[in-house]
C-alpha cells in the first residue's frame, strides 16, 4: 500500500526531544516500511530543527501559521489560535492533495483525531481514500470537555473506516462518544537499551527520574512537594527531571524555594541517547499525572526494566497493579507520592522484575504494526 499518516508530531532530527508522540509514530512508519509498504509522513512545519531524512519513509512539511507553537498549548477559543489552526487545516489539504495527485494514496492513518483526522475526513470526502484514526488521550480528555469540539471528534470518529485508542479506558470513552467500538492499540517508541552506559548522576541515595511536559496535567509540581517530603523522611535521594513547557519557571522557583537544589536536577528535553542513560542509572520512574492515558514514557521504563509510581488516572493505574510493575497512587496526593516513593526505595530489587519483563514483551511498537495491518487489510 501507500499510505499516509497524518500528524502533528513528528521529530525533525534525532535530537529533537520536544516530539515525544512523535517517535512513535516514527517508529510506527518505520514498522510499516520495514513491512513492504511505502509511507509517507505528513506533518506542520516547526521551524525548529534541522531536518534529516528517516531511511524508509517520506516526510513532507507544509507551512502553517503557527511556526513553532506546539498545538498541545493552543486554545481554540481564541481567535489567533483558531486563525493558525484553520490555517493547518487549509495547507494541510494542500498538502495532501498534491501528493495525492503525485501518487494515489491507498490508506490515511490520522495520529490523532484532531487535527489529523478532521484532515483525513475532509480528505475522505473529497477523494474517496479510506483512513484510520488512532486516538491520542488530547483527543477525549481534552477537546472532548468542549461540546463543539467532543461534536467534531465524534464526527471524525464516526467517519473514520478504523478507529483505535492508545489506551482501554480511552477507547471505552472514544466509544461512548462515537457509538463505535474502539480497540486498544499500544503505543511505544523503540529505544535501544543494549548499551548499558549510565549518566554520571548524583548517586545520593535513590534515584528517581521524571520525564515529561512541565505542564499542570503532568503533575510535576506534585512530584515536586512529593520529593521534599522524601528528602525530610529520608534525609537523601535525587530526582531528576527532564521536559519542558508552560510550568519550567515555576518548577525552578518551588525547587529553590523547598530548599532542593542539592537534591532535584531540573533538565530540558531529553533525546534519545539521554533517555536511554537515565533510565539506567535510575532506580525508578515517576508519573504524578493528573490526567493522562498511557504515556510513552511508561513504555520506556518497562523496556528498560525500571519499575514505575503512577498516578490512578487513565489505564496507568490498572496496568501497574494487575503486572505489579511497581506501584499506584491517588492522583494529586503529594502525601501519597512521598510514601510510595519510600516504599519503593525500600523494597527488594526483584519485587516487579517479572511483571515488568511482561510489560516490556506487550508494549512492542513492530506488534502494533502488525496488528493494524491485519484488521485494515
Amino acid at each position: 500500500m501507500n499510505i499516509g499518516i497524518l500528524t502533528s508530531s513528528f521529530p525533525a532530527n534525532s535530537n529533537d526531544a520536544r516530539a515525544t508522540a512523535g517517535l512513535f509514530v516514527r517508529d510506527f512508519a518505520l514498522a510499516l516500511s520495514n513491512a513492504g509498504h511505502a509511507v509517507r509522513i505528513i506533518v506542520p512545519e516547526k521551524n525548529v530543527f534541522p531536518k534529516e531524512t528517516t531511511p524508509g519513509i517520506s516526510v513532507t512539511w507544509f507551512p502553517w501559521l503557527g511556526g513553532k507553537k506546539r498545538l498541545s498549548y493552543m486554545k481554540p477559543y481564541y481567535p489567533h489560535h483558531a486563525l493558525m489552526m484553520l490555517s493547518l487545516f487549509i495547507r494541510g489539504m494542500r498538502a495532501l492533495a498534491i501528493l495525492h495527485h503525485e501518487k494515489p494514496f491507498d490508506h490515511i492513518i490520522a495520529m490523532w483525531a484532531v487535527p489529523g483526522g478532521l484532515l483525513a475526513a475532509r480528505f475522505k470526502q473529497r477523494f474517496h481514500v479510506p483512513y484510520t484514526t488512532w486516538c491520542l488521550g488530547s483527543d477525549i480528555w481534552t477537546y472532548g470537555r468542549y461540546p463543539f469540539l467532543r461534536r467534531i471528534v465524534a464526527d471524525v470518529l464516526k467517519k473514520s473506516d478504523f478507529i483505535f485508542a492508545d489506551g482501554i479506558a480511552l477507547g471505552k470513552e472514544a466509544q461512548k462518544i462515537s457509538g463505535r467500538e474502539c480497540p486498544f492499540l499500544a503505543s511505544s517508541r523503540k529505544l535501544d537499551f543494549s548499551n548499558e552506559a549510565k549518566a554520571p548522576i548524583e548517586k545520593n541515595g535513590f534515584c528517581f527520574l521524571f520525564i515529561g511536559r512541565y505542564a499542570r496535567v503532568k503533575g510535576v509540581d506534585i512530584l515536586i512537594d512529593a520529593m521534599a517530603r522524601f528528602v525530610r523522611s529520608e534525609g537523601q535521594g535525587h530526582l531528576y527531571l527532564f521536559g519542558g513547557g508552560p510550568l519550567r519557571s515555576n518548577i525552578e522557583k518551588r525547587i529553590k524555594h523547598l530548599d532542593l537544589c542539592s537534591h532535584v536536577t531540573l533538565g530540558g528535553y531529553a533525546a534519545n541517547d539521554t533517555v536511554v542513560r537515565f533510565m539506567h542509572a535510575c532506580d525508578a520512574v515517576v508519573i504524578p499525572s493528573r490526567m493522562e492515558s498511557i504515556p510513552v514514557v511508561l513504555s520506556d521504563a518497562f523496556q528498560a526494566q525500571k519499575p514505575v509510581i503512577v498516578s490512578d488516572v487513565g489505564d496507568m493505574g490498572a496496568i501497574v497493579k494487575s503486572y505489579n510493575a511497581g506501584l499506584v497512587v491517588p492522583a494529586g496526593d503529594p502525601d501519597a507520592l512521598c510514601s510510595a516513593m519510600i516504599s519503593m526505595a525500600h523494597s527488594p530489587e526483584k519485587t516487579y522484575v517479572a511483571g515488568i519483563r511482561k510489560l516490556s514483551e506487550e508494549f512492542n511498537i513492530a506488534e502494533s504494526a502488525r496488528t493494524w495491518l491485519e484488521l485494515t487489510q
